[in-house]
């Protein structure tokens, strides 16, 4: 039995019952696709991070860095991540990983589609920068893409940067 109903002030016909299952199916694949295609699944990391902000950078710079080298410092502050730095520097740049192995001292992120963007080895510092921070990694080495899906530093950034 096809009865007429109204929509949104429009009359249409047929079974308000399997127009609301379509509403509801279509509705989900919206949603599904709203969560998957979010900042944290961004090819491009530092998106995925609150460090995407200059001014978090800044923050943290100025109020959470005491014992950090002014160069790691420096690359912190334009956004790239380095071997030195510790896991609070990068989880604020490129956000939680997407896999951790070895009890936390590997970092994996990956595409949407699965595929590898970089792999983080963490270590344990020669030295503590702090009393307190004795328990604190430091980016080891870096496998994939070191930029994190984000241009590499152009001539005017990359003085901080040199290897």
């Amino acid at each position: 039995m096809h009865n007429k109903f109204l929509f949104c002030g429009h009359q249409i016909q047929g079974d308000p019952m399997k127009f609301s299952h379509l509403c509801i199916i279509s509705f989900g694949a919206l949603m599904l696709f709203g969560c998957a295609n979010n900042k944290y699944s961004s090819p491009v990391l530092i998106e995925r991070g609150v460090g995407q902000n200059e001014y978090e950078r800044e923050y943290f710079v100025s109020k959470e860095s005491m014992g950090i080298d002014k160069h790691l410092q420096n690359t912190f502050k334009q956004g790239y991540v380095e071997e030195g730095m510790t896991t609070d520097m990068v989880n604020l740049l490129w956000g939680p990983p997407d896999k951790e192995l070895a009890d936390g001292k590997i970092w994996e992120y990956y595409t949407l589609e699965g595929k590898l963007i970089t792999r983080l080895f963490w270590k344990a510092p020669e030295q503590a920068r702090l009393k307190g921070y004795e328990a604190e990694l430091i980016l080891d080495k870096m496998e994939g893409d070191r930029y994190g899906g984000s241009p590499p530093p152009t001539s005017a950034r990359s003085s901080n940067y040199d290897h």
